[in-house]
């Protein structure tokens, strides 16, 4: 497959030079002439310097290319449509993917059933969805509950849970110090991220009506490396024991989360010595 080799800036202002010096001011009669140096020019590219030969003479001949001179928008209203329903599907805080607007904008193209040049059958690509986005000041963002935390406020709490741990590692029994995080396991769409404009604070994304349905998963292990079995908390009447179900030990809250009682049970069970086999 040929590929599109580009010229450099002074090649280019080496070519208009001669045209004005020794071609007389006939763009096509730099191709012969460069040609006989092994140069591979064809007339369009040549007359095309030659219009803009007033921005190319004044460009940095150090520079690979004119500021400006990349590759056109396929379509100005195509993409200035497309933008119009992101932003009103965003204002609905409903989910905008990357798969969406190339849907998207190829059924605007049909539409508008644009004459400009283009490639046979305009296929939307993940490049050109990228370059798209680049444009318009659109990021694919994870969708928040809180506004985000300021840089110095992030720091100023990070350095601060720094300083207590630090404080209180030397009094650590490593055995017995569990490392956990909990995560929500939820009943709906499990994508938390939508295309957003860059910069937004807060990203808000409608619910489906079971974001309530949902269990908690803990996953564990000790300082010393040792992995814990994986917890699943499911809402329901809280019970003294858990059950343990194929390796996975299983607890009911009220709320499905961790509290501080569920917590206290789980860590002073003697890695769950009341659980209740059922496998």
């Amino acid at each position: 497959m040929p590929t599109r080799i580009p010229i450099s800036i002074w090649r280019k202002q080496e070519v208009l030079r001669w045209i004005e010096e020794g071609g007389d001011g006939v763009p096509t009669r730099a191709i012969k002439h460069f040609s006989a140096k092994g140069w591979k020019l064809d007339g369009g590219s040549v007359r095309r310097w030659w219009r803009d030969r007033e921005q190319l003479l004044a460009v940095d001949p150090a520079n690979k290319l004119r500021a400006g001179g990349g590759r056109r928008p396929l379509s100005d209203a195509m993409e200035e449509a497309l933008y119009d329903e992101v932003v009103a599907k965003r204002l609905k805080k409903e989910k905008v993917t990357r798969a969406w607007i190339g849907h998207m904008a190829r059924v605007i193209f049909a539409c508008q059933g644009t004459t400009s040049a283009s490639p046979d059958g305009f296929m939307a690509s993940p490049h050109w969805i990228t370059g798209f986005m680049r444009r318009y000041g659109l990021s694919l963002r994870r969708r928040t509950n809180l506004t985000t935390l300021s840089d110095d406020k992030l720091v100023d709490r990070a350095v601060s849970y720094m300083t207590f741990l630090q404080s209180a590692k030397p009094t650590m029994d490593l055995h017995r110090t569990i490392l956990m995080d909990e995560t929500a396991v939820y009943f709906e769409d499990a994508r938390n991220q939508t295309v957003d404009i860059i910069g937004s604070r807060h990203v808000v994304v409608r619910s489906t009506g079971f974001s309530s349905m949902r269990i908690t998963a803990v996953l564990a292990v000790t300082t010393t490396g040792k992995k814990l079995p994986l917890l699943l908390i499911w809402k329901g009447k809280a019970l003294p024991s858990f059950d343990k179900i194929c390796g996975v030990y299983v607890a009911h809250q009220l709320r499905a989360w961790v509290d501080s009682k569920l917590l206290k049970r789980w860590t002073n069970g003697g890695q769950f010595r009341r659980c209740s086999r059922l496998c």
